[in-house]
């Protein structure tokens, strides 16, 4: 079931700065769930009910069906990779009826862009939600899009060292959006996530504002995460970035831009009193009438080079006190 890609595919992705090719070197597992398959392919079948029959062989011209499907063939800690096709989509509708990325050292990498990127559509239910509890998963190229009012959160991270890159978290409908895009709890320590768009504003399709007031578009409270890269549009009453439940130390806040339209937020980025870190060269909006410093909680936390605004057409100023 393995396959190389000379100069292709596994080289051309960094994850945190490594080839893929060194932070996975297992087995690799293909999923499709579209009608476009390889030439001479053919689709496998969805796992559904305990006597189904798995037809794919997880390969190029022999897909599995599902992303669960993957997970099963995956050896923890092996460094597997499973390559998500384009136009791959799953609908989950409860808890614990989606997927649960559970495998250790598992990177899960969507191909195709725009609206061909693998989907998970959450609807029906405030609890219907992806989890990822094992350590050292990395999850790239992938959308998550809310299709529900107030879903309690789009990604629940449990696992230690797990890596979100490049992801999307959209809302489908203007009453829709998760309450939480990304939540991570005390035991996802070392969690990383950068490069992703988390745009609870407008709809993905038509670009319909949305009317549904959310909490954050992060909140962490494991220790060392780091959270660089990011774009944030949505109305947040918490604020874009936030540490509430566990005080977290040694987080890495580097280089995000946002915009939060709700007026009552607390802040662009608000910590847990006693949480450490740095918060460096942060460009966020917030449309609360407050001085511009209170858009950053920080507690205990080093601050340079962020700039913030709290008033449309204005230009932002420079967040906190020298230093001299």
């Amino acid at each position: 079931m393995s396959a190389s890609f000379p100069n292709g595919i596994a080289s051309g992705i960094s994850v945190n700065g490594l080839p893929l090719t060194i932070t996975n070197p297992g087995e690799i597992f293909w999923v499709n769930s579209s009608t476009v398959l390889a030439k001479d392919g053919r689709p496998g079948a969805t796992n559904v009910g305990a006597s189904a029959l798995i037809t794919g062989k997880g390969t190029y011209r022999r897909p599995f069906a599902t992303i669960n499907q993957a997970l099963d063939k995956c050896l923890a800690n092996r460094g597997d990779i499973i390559l998500v096709m384009p136009g791959y989509a799953e609908t989950i509708s409860s808890a614990g009826a989606g997927v649960t990325f559970d495998v250790a050292g598992v990177a899960v990498i969507g191909l195709g862009s725009g609206s061909l990127k693998p989907s998970f559509t959450l609807d029906t239910a405030i609890d219907a939600d992806v989890d990822l509890t094992a350590d050292d998963v990395i999850l790239y190229n992938l959308r998550f899009i809310a299709a529900f009012a107030d879903i309690t959160h789009g990604l629940e991270i449990t696992g230690a060292d797990a890596t979100v890159d490049s992801c999307e978290f959209l809302v489908s409908a203007a009453t829709h959006g998760f309450l939480i895009s990304i939540k991570s709890t005390n035991t996802s320590f070392g969690l990383t996530v950068s490069n992703c768009m988390i745009n609870q504003q407008a709809t993905f399709a038509l670009g319909t504002e949305v009317s549904d007031d959310l909490e954050a578009a992060i909140q962490y409270d494991g220790d060392n995460t780091t959270i660089k890269n990011n774009v944030f549009q949505g109305e947040f009453t918490n604020a874009m970035i936030y540490n509430v439940t566990t005080l977290a130390e040694g987080a890495l806040i580097i280089d995000n831009v946002g915009q939060n339209y709700n007026s009552a937020a607390t802040g662009a980025v608000s910590l847990k009193t006693g949480a450490t870190g740095l918060i460096m060269r942060n460009n966020f909006g917030v449309l609360e009438s407050s001085a511009i410093a209170g858009l950053f909680i920080n507690k205990s936390c080093g601050m340079c080079e962020n700039y913030a605004v709290n008033v449309e057409a204005e230009a932002g100023g420079i967040v906190g006190t020298p230093s001299t």
